[in-house]
């Protein structure tokens, strides 16, 4: 696997990668309408661009595809993490995972913080995350009551 940072002309396959992931991954914890909501098939790319500006972005090649990423800002949020629907549980997420700990020490971070979905819950619990809360998130019309997840490094 190599993963290394996000470049400009890869938001398409990002986006692409997000929304397959979410529709296929994440249908057993959320209903179709949550799923619309939180990875609509006409994304919009520049809110996008924007959402993850000045983040610390990674992404993660398997073959030469594109297999994962994870956003992360300055202050230690994650605020996104996905693994392509045919490399679940393959170490992908683990790999971008600690590429961004290390980071964030780098850098004199102290604490990762997160929002979770129901989905991924259980993989940040195995890295060393535990809950703090509940926080509410909105997409369009929807709302997602997730895990605050918090850790220490």
């Amino acid at each position: 696997m190599y993963i290394r940072r996000l470049l400009d002309d890869e938001y398409d396959d990002v986006v692409k990668l997000i929304t397959q992931t979410v529709h296929t991954v994440c249908t057993d914890d959320y209903t179709k309408e949550e799923l619309d909501a939180w990875a609509p098939y006409n994304f919009d790319i520049k809110k996008f661009k924007n959402n993850i500006y000045g983040c610390y972005n990674l992404v993660a090649f398997e073959k030469g595809a594109l297999v994962g990423f994870i956003s992360a800002t300055v202050d230690g949020y994650i605020n996104r993490l996905y693994t392509h629907k045919d490399y679940q549980r393959c170490g992908v997420a683990s790999a971008l995972y600690h590429k961004v700990e290390e980071w964030a020490k780098e850098c004199g971070i102290r604490e990762l913080v997160l929002d979770s979905s129901k989905t991924a819950e259980g993989f940040y619990l195995k890295m060393g995350f535990i809950k703090s809360g509940v926080s509410v998130m909105e997409h369009g019309d929807i709302i997602f009551r997730n895990s605050v997840m918090k850790k220490s490094i």
